[in-house]
């Protein structure tokens, strides 16, 4: 995402931009500096502590799993995400975040990018897929969580949807 310009329609900051670009360049030279930002510098990740919980609960018990992120962003959850589960399914609904999520997972090979729109796509060409995971972050409102909530617990396999800014986002929390 060179430049440092949000996509159409995205209420992504110049910031979070840059801090992107110099975290791929950071990983592209193997310095420390290359690790995900924090949600408190990063609006629209995980936090730490966010990040710290999933290691502990999924470390060593998803390698034969699959999971499906749903809104995946510049790729920090992804990487997370493809380090502790087979294989993990990208979803976005932007091409431009998928592109950059590619790039800062280019050194992972167990992940499959998707543009998708999680109220206007068909959710049923997961079914064929073995998921058992789900990790939701998608839209915020109390419909659209509803709905995805409720495609999720059509895929067969699913056995845990894991939801992003249930503390922060007034609308994930009453979907739940």
């Amino acid at each position: 995402m060179g430049g440092a310009e949000p996509p159409p329609g995205s209420f992504v900051g110049g910031g979070a931009l840059k801090a992107f670009e110099g975290v791929v360049k950071a990983r592209r030279l193997g310095e420390k500096d290359g690790s995900p930002p924090d949600k408190l510098d990063d609006q629209w990740t995980i936090s730490k502590a966010f990040r710290r919980d999933l290691e502990t609960h999924f470390s060593g018990m998803g390698e034969h799993a699959t999971a499906l992120e749903v809104g995946s962003y510049f790729g920090y959850t992804t990487r997370l995400l493809s380090q502790l589960f087979g294989r993990v399914i990208a979803l976005d609904v932007l091409p431009q975040f998928l592109a950059a999520n590619r790039e800062y997972n280019s050194d992972r090979n167990n992940i499959v990018y998707l543009q998708f729109h999680t109220t206007e796509n068909d959710w049923s060409i997961f079914s064929v897929n073995p998921i058992q995971v789900v990790f939701l972050d998608a839209s915020h409102d109390f419909e659209a969580v509803a709905l995805d909530i409720e495609n999720c617990l059509r895929l067969p396999l699913v056995n845990l949807i894991i939801f992003d800014d249930y503390g922060a986002e007034e609308g994930v929390r009453n979907a739940v």
